[in-house]
């Protein structure tokens, strides 16, 4: 009997023991997302540093990868500083992974778009009669045609059209003033639009399309043309980061369309 017992105390802590190491070196699937503040981020490359396999996150920044207790997961992307976690036991017990990334401080620093105004003169409204060059003629003054032709023009009297204009004349010009800062506006949203791919081009330089995006230099125009079709001019006012997101995404599909 004794020598029974002791056979049990034997083997349970060496059972125990056995069922410790196989969890520590068995690979469960993790379920995680990845996201830069409340951006949900698509197409992060996931690596398994110990296994090497690897993985991408979708356009909900969700992706699954299995993995091990001190298994390094490293995250990289064009956009974002390379991050790598390693995988502890909290992870193991949850079953879940949550990564958020930084933007890649290798971006060029900010650049402010400057501001342009192009005038269609063509279209622009003129007053009748404006004068762009004065001379000594077009200074002096025209004859007071009704002095000259009516005989009760010098007798005076109240003329209700000009006080009409004269108390109006505020509202007119701010309505005019109006008219003319939307027109303005508009026409310098429209320039904005129409050369942004040109801005994008000279922004970022063939290198970053040749690198990041694997698009040659002969192609960049063509790519920028396609890009157009899926709403690049939409992106004129968007950040640098949802910017090379969209070109990322686009460069993908083109790539896959070339080939």
């Amino acid at each position: 009997m004794k020598l029974k017992i002791s056979k049990y105390v034997i083997v349970v802590p060496f059972l125990i023991a056995l069922i410790n190491v196989n969890a520590q070196t068995t690979n469960v699937k993790l379920s995680g997302i990845v996201k830069y503040d409340s951006i949900y981020l698509q197409d992060i490359n996931i690596l398994n540093k110990a296994s090497n396999l690897g993985t991408s996150s979708n356009e909900n920044g969700l992706f699954t990868i299995y993995a091990k207790e001190g298994d390094s997961i490293m995250f990289s992307s064009v956009v974002f500083q390379k991050r790598i976690i390693k995988i502890s036991n909290t992870h193991i017990n949850s079953r879940t992974i949550t990564v958020y990334l930084e933007p890649d401080f290798y971006q060029l620093d900010e650049v402010m778009l400057a501001k342009k105004v192009f005038i269609n003169w063509r279209d622009a409204a003129v007053t009748k009669g404006a004068i762009f060059e004065n001379d000594e003629i077009s200074n002096s003054k025209a004859p007071d045609a009704r002095k000259l032709t009516d005989p009760n023009a010098n007798a005076g009297g109240i003329n209700p059209f000009a006080i009409l204009m004269m108390l109006t004349k505020k509202n007119r010009l701010k309505r005019k003033a109006k008219r003319l800062e939307l027109k303005i506006e508009h026409e310098e949203i429209k320039h904005l639009k129409n050369d942004f791919s040109n801005t994008i081009k000279n922004l970022y330089g063939a290198i970053f399309f040749k690198e990041a995006l694997h698009i040659s230099e002969d192609n960049i125009y063509l790519f920028l043309d396609y890009c157009e079709g899926n709403g690049l001019n939409n992106y004129y006012k968007s950040n640098e980061i949802v910017i090379k997101n969209f070109l990322i995404l686009q460069a993908k599909k083109f790539n896959s369309i070339k080939n």
